[in-house]
């Protein structure tokens, strides 16, 4: 199983909400620009910013939410070649070999296990 990303999902989850608030002041400048207590310029900028703020506060919380997803898979992988290693031990080299051979989380731990039967004296 590969592992996660190089950037954690705490990274994403900040830039989101950093990304939303200064929508939220972009907004706040696109609602004076409407009203009359900036010019008309700055309030459609400030309507643009606000557009990519949010685009981009959404983009870092899928970001963030796959990373959260891919971090989390790869726990409850090692967990379960934790968990297969120690209900595999009780097998014999020959079987061992048989479910390295076919691969998967159990095949992984098999063959850790033969692994470490080559190792002992």
């Amino acid at each position: 199983m590969p592992a996660p990303e190089h950037a954690a999902p705490r990274e994403y989850r900040a830039l989101m909400w950093g990304s939303a608030a200064f929508g939220a002041l972009a907004l706040a400048g696109a609602v004076a620009g409407a009203r009359g207590q900036l010019p008309w310029p700055i309030g459609l900028f400030a309507i643009a910013v606000f557009l990519v703020c949010i685009v981009l506060a959404g983009w870092f919380g899928f970001r963030g939410q796959r990373q959260a997803l891919a971090a989390r898979e790869h726990a409850a992988w090692h967990q379960m070649v934790v968990l297969l290693t120690a209900e595999l031990a009780k097998q014999d080299s020959s079987r061992l070999r048989e479910i390295a051979a076919r691969g998967g989380a159990a095949g992984a731990a098999a063959a850790m296990l033969l692994e470490g039967r080559a190792e002992e004296p």
